[in-house]
């Protein structure tokens, strides 16, 4: 058995975020509600640190939200920070509008949020029901998506690179969150952000391993920006080709953590010309359901 007192030793085979086979498996360790053996394995040549060939995921996955303590506070921030961040984008007519999609969006409360205060955002997620965000599971049908993001997802992608590049693209602003270590930093078997009783986090990056996989992708590393959460340093990040983006998405940051988007956002909504999506998602839900009962036979 390997401990968190055992030197790392050399493993095999190919590291899923850089390709390379400079492996060492730091500790094993028993994940999911299955207590399914797993190897954490680390890196050297890029500085990835995850969980090997993760079996366990379907069963890890049985319930798509297990009791997320942070979920409604995490959202409610990311609302601030996108709807600020967007507005100051439009109105300095450097970027996407407001139409965007949330990638691994939960129970989808982000896009209802967004939704609710005018902006065209959607949410997919193969894992969950997304009851929040019904009708508007799908990217959108229309027109080029201007913004993606994926709150608390790249931990859960076993690659990093594939995600990027089949997930994102081309889009012209990315913004994310995921608790990044420090370059180099292996941490103890107890921190939190390991969840291996949960079994779903199974992507641990530092910077330097997230830009290599950046680089896989086809993205210029440079394009990631990061600023502190809410309560986690490093924990919020962009990626935007434009440098225009990168330095809006500082500065909705620092406004949002200061508690300043609430006296900035009404006047700036109301000047972007946003009004809130709720009776016009009203009308579109019910339309669908009287749809939906016309399709079903007569008893």
């Amino acid at each position: 058995m390997v401990t968190a007192e055992t030197p790392p030793s050399p493993t095999a085979g190919a590291c899923p975020n850089c390709g390379g086979g400079n492996l060492t498996l730091e500790r094993r360790v028993w994940v999911s509600k299955a207590r399914v053996e797993a190897e954490l394995a680390h890196c050297t040549a890029c500085d990835f640190l995850f969980l090997r060939d993760p079996s366990w995921l379907a069963v890890a996955y049985e319930d798509s939200f297990y009791g997320d303590t942070g979920y409604v506070d995490r959202n409610l921030h990311a609302s601030r920070l996108l709807r600020l961040l967007l507005v100051i984008g439009r109105l300095g007519r450097f970027g996407p509008s407001e139409q965007g999609c949330d990638l691994g969006t939960g129970l989808g409360m982000l896009p209802r949020l967004m939704r609710d205060h005018g902006f065209d955002f959607h949410g997919t997620d193969e894992y969950a029901a997304m009851e929040l965000i019904r009708p508007f599971c799908d990217p959108p049908a229309d027109g080029a998506i201007g913004c993606k993001t994926a709150f608390e997802v790249i931990e859960h992608v076993p690659s990093t690179p594939e995600f990027l590049r089949r997930q994102v693209g081309t889009v012209p602003l990315f913004v994310f969150s995921t608790l990044m270590r420090q370059d180099g930093e292996i941490p103890a078997p107890d921190w939190w952000y390991y969840a291996f009783g949960n079994g779903q986090h199974v992507s641990f990056h530092s910077r330097r391993s997230f830009q290599v996989a950046m680089a896989r992708a086809g993205m210029d590393p440079t394009w990631l920006v990061s600023i502190d959460g809410p309560v986690h340093p490093r924990a919020l990040h962009a990626i935007a080709p434009s440098a225009r983006w990168r330095r809006a998405f500082r500065v909705a940051g620092a406004l949002v953590n200061r508690g300043l988007d609430g006296l900035l956002l009404p006047p700036l909504q109301a000047l972007a010309g946003l009004r809130p999506r709720i009776i016009d998602d009203h009308y579109v839900a019910m339309e669908r359901l009287r749809s939906a009962a016309e399709r079903q036979p007569c008893p």
